[in-house]
């Protein structure tokens, strides 16, 4: 931004702070995405001409869930946006942001074999190949920079890391891995599919000495005009101001009493919750809710049922105990399952023979269970609600409260 660009910031709904000043700069854009939802990123890269697509995912806290879950989100997340950025009207650039575990216990150089040791490291390269393999297909012009693990913004946190640390660590400041990555990015464009670099400092660092570093460097050195500044420019300690980032509620189903309270409880929190635009839910399509969903951008989707009504009648009656009570709530968990989303039922899912309306619910509840991103919270709203909600995963069967 201090180059004059603008930035489209996609966030997953997990708990994360940023910058303040990073919020309130009009160059940024928050956009609550997950990384697996390829149309809606389609769209964005068409709607705000993205140029260059910097994917961080594996630096973030999904390379260190436990393989199976991390593997799914890492993979299919890359696929689905490398997916969007081919299939685009104008195709932008990738920068891949990996990491020295990659290279397990080699000599760190762009050019050696990896033999990962760790689930990170694995991650790393199954990344990194499946990458590889678009760049070579469709010619996407893609670069990948591989970091060290310790990144610090202060000498209170180099102290702090050189302190505890009785191994020799290549230590980046988080300035110097910022503007590594921006020099690479214009390499995109040359004639080497996914061409990799080590963004790394010139030593390594324990807790008394420093020596060379085994994280080569001088590829970057050569190749562009970018080199380490050194950590004893660092300031004595961060002085950003975070600022937590709200979730953004979409929130389905009849007006009640139950869906006052919540907005009222979202609004003392200071929270954004969004009321759907569909009001009856028999006549919505699959399409007008998943088009809602990609205006919207939500990082929670919550439906609230129908408390009062027993729906016994007619055939009629049926099709909308079924729409209402079962259906719906099972769309919304679908959908947030395969978009990166969390859901929330607030409603009665006890199994029970004494309505229509409630013999549904029942059997609802334990098709719910089976989501990993969905939460059901019967039908009580009070100060612990938007803590549970927040929580990006739930433990899958372990979601009942």
């Amino acid at each position: 931004m201090k180059n004059g660009r603008n930035v489209v910031f996609l966030h997953n709904g997990t708990n994360d702070s940023i910058s303040e000043s990073v919020l309130k700069n009009e160059k940024f854009s928050l956009v609550n995405l997950s990384s697996v939802n390829e149309d809606a990123i389609k769209e964005l890269i068409e709607t705000k001409n993205i140029q260059t697509v910097f994917d961080g995912s594996l630096t973030t806290s999904d390379v260190l869930l436990a393989p199976l879950p991390g593997a799914k989100t890492l993979i299919l997340g890359i696929t689905s946006i490398l997916d969007a950025m081919r299939k685009s009207t104008s195709p932008p650039s990738l920068v891949l942001i990996s990491g020295e575990e990659i290279y397990g216990t080699n000599n760190r150089v762009e050019t050696q074999p990896l033999e990962p040791t760790c689930f990170v490291g694995a991650a790393q390269m199954s990344v990194e190949a499946m990458v590889h393999s678009y760049a070579v297909s469709y010619r996407i012009p893609i670069v990948i920079g591989r970091l060290p693990r310790v990144l610090v913004d202060s000498q209170g946190e180099l102290e702090m890391y050189r302190k505890n640390s009785k191994d020799f660590q290549n230590i980046l400041s988080l300035s110097d891995a910022v503007q590594g990555l921006l020099s690479i990015e214009k390499l995109a464009h040359s004639q080497k599919p996914a061409e990799v670099f080590n963004i790394s400092n010139s030593v390594e660092l324990n807790a008394s000495e420093s020596r060379k570093s085994t994280m080569e460097n001088s590829k970057i050195l050569f190749s562009t005009s970018w080199k380490p500044s050194g950590l004893s420019t660092l300031s004595s300690e961060s002085s950003e101001k975070n600022l937590e980032i709200p979730p953004v509620f979409l929130v389905f189903g009849a007006n009640s009493e139950l869906k006052k309270e919540f907005f009222e409880l979202v609004k003392s929190a200071k929270f954004v919750a969004k009321d759907s635009n569909i009001i009856y839910l028999r006549e919505a399509s699959d399409k007008i809710v998943i088009e809602e969903i990609n205006t919207v951008k939500p990082s929670h989707l919550v439906y609230i049922g129908e408390e009062t009504e027993s729906f016994e009648g007619d055939c009629f009656t049926l099709h909308t105990n079924m729409v209402t009570n079962l259906y719906f709530p099972w769309l919304l968990a679908s959908l947030s399952e395969k978009n990166g989303l969390h859901f929330t039922h607030f409603g009665n899912t006890e199994i029970s023979q004494e309505t229509s309306a409630m013999a549904v619910k029942g059997y609802t509840g334990k098709m719910l269970e089976y989501f990993q991103n969905t939460l059901r919270l019967g039908t009580k709203i009070d100060e612990s609600t938007l803590e549970l909600m927040k929580a990006k995963k739930t433990g899958g069967l372990n979601n009942n409260f």
